[in-house]
């Protein structure tokens, strides 16, 4: 079984914005490093810059991301670029096309 987890939130300003991106891709980065199988992860932005989505799918195994040195400078960091703490849910994956 595949489970997601979402997580939304909203940066204070642009600066907070652009920093919580350039930990983003450094997170990335080193998922690009670690190649971690059954894991699938998309963020979005959004079109203000101050938004964002996160989206993660394990497929039957456990989340990676905890694991990660740079997962972890970024979720250690979190509270003082946001204005409220990140909305988080997870379900159970029912269907899903690629």
């Amino acid at each position: 079984m595949s489970t997601q987890t979402s997580v939304r939130y909203t940066t204070r300003d642009s600066s907070a914005g652009d920093a919580n991106q350039r930990l983003i891709d450094a997170v990335f980065a080193e998922l690009d490093d670690v190649r971690p199988e059954g894991f699938s992860y998309r963020v979005a932005r959004s079109e203000d810059g101050l938004s964002f989505e996160h989206v993660a799918v394990v497929d039957g195994g456990t989340n990676p991301l905890p694991a990660l040195a740079t997962f972890e400078t970024f979720s250690g960091t979190l509270r003082d670029r946001v204005v409220a703490l990140p909305a988080v849910q997870t379900w159970d994956v029912v269907a899903r096309y690629r």
